[in-house]
């Protein structure tokens, strides 16, 4: 995919970006000593992406650290966007680096991050979060058992997602992040928390946003647990019900992206089993691991 000529005459791409699943192409592009993010993409999303590219502005204005708006505009069959740069280190990054630190009081600046995000927008839709929900799992449990394989806990998530959809019937919607994770989150030299890879157009229940967690739980429960305490204070009673059936879905989903060769499929198998046993070896507690083996910070 070429670069817009009117982009590479203002500003020189210091490197092309491979992460992302999005199909779009990423450069980092540096003008005047200053770093910035393009994206390109097929013309046919540019609606999508200009909705996304607006909301950073009340991002901003909010006071998250995320890309701000620099340009947008298509050409020929194409679209592009020009953002800030966010400087940091992937939180992914640091953790792995040491996972013997406690990362507790760094999962409450990205709790913190997180809330204001959801707050950030107000949402303008008026989705049946329930149904929206039922669709996606009756899906992940269909290719599932298309699969024909079995995870130790896997009747037992399964019948707690059909047992509990009922929970989200009345969830409140805000404008998802739609991708949160620690890798989509840096931290710069100050200790900065800044939010990358904003979808911006995902709507629905804020705890949603939550799944990402299950990836940096392989490697430090003080993050997580930080992250919640972060975002709520003091979690309500209902979020652990509502997490274990995002947890259950968010595995039984992961099973879904497998390339389908015998190696890849063992690994999917082998990490939705993982995350589902952050609630037990039977998928029964009512608190994950990472909650009831707390320690002080």
């Amino acid at each position: 995919m070429e670069i817009p000529e009117f982009i590479a005459e203002s500003y020189t791409v210091t490197e092309k970006i491979t992460e992302g699943c999005s199909g779009d192409e990423k450069y980092k592009l540096e003008k005047d000593g200053k770093f910035f993010l393009l994206r390109v993409g097929d013309r046919t999303k540019a609606a999508e992406k200009k909705k996304e590219f607006d909301r950073l502005k009340a991002y901003a204005d909010k006071g998250i650290n995320t890309n701000k708006p620099v340009a947008f505009g298509t050409a020929d069959d194409k679209f592009y966007s020009i953002v800030s740069w966010v400087n940091g280190t992937p939180i992914m990054d640091i953790i792995k680096k040491d996972v013997s630190k406690n990362y507790y009081r760094l999962g409450i600046k990205v709790g913190i991050e997180l809330k204001k995000l959801h707050s950030a927008c107000q949402a303008d839709t008026d989705t049946d979060w329930r149904d929206f929900i039922e669709k996606k799992a009756a899906g992940f449990l269909e290719y599932y058992h298309r699969m024909n394989i079995e995870i130790a806990c896997g009747k037992n998530a399964e019948r707690y997602i059909l047992d509990n959809i009922r929970l989200i019937s009345d969830r409140p919607q805000a404008v998802l992040h739609g991708d949160f994770h620690w890798n989509n989150c840096v931290v710069d030299e100050t200790g900065s928390v800044g939010i990358i890879d904003l979808s911006g157009n995902d709507t629905g229940d804020p705890w949603y946003d939550f799944g990402g967690l299950l990836w940096a739980l392989e490697y430090s429960g003080s993050f997580a647990n930080g992250q919640i305490d972060g975002y709520f204070g003091k979690p309500p009673s209902e979020f652990w019900a509502v997490f274990k059936l995002y947890t259950a879905m968010y595995a039984f989903e992961h099973l879904t992206y497998n390339n389908g060769t015998s190696d890849d499929i063992k690994n999917h198998i082998s990490n939705a089993d993982r995350m589902l046993k952050i609630f037990g070896a039977d998928f029964e507690s009512e608190l994950p691991f990472f909650r009831t083996q707390m320690s002080e910070v």
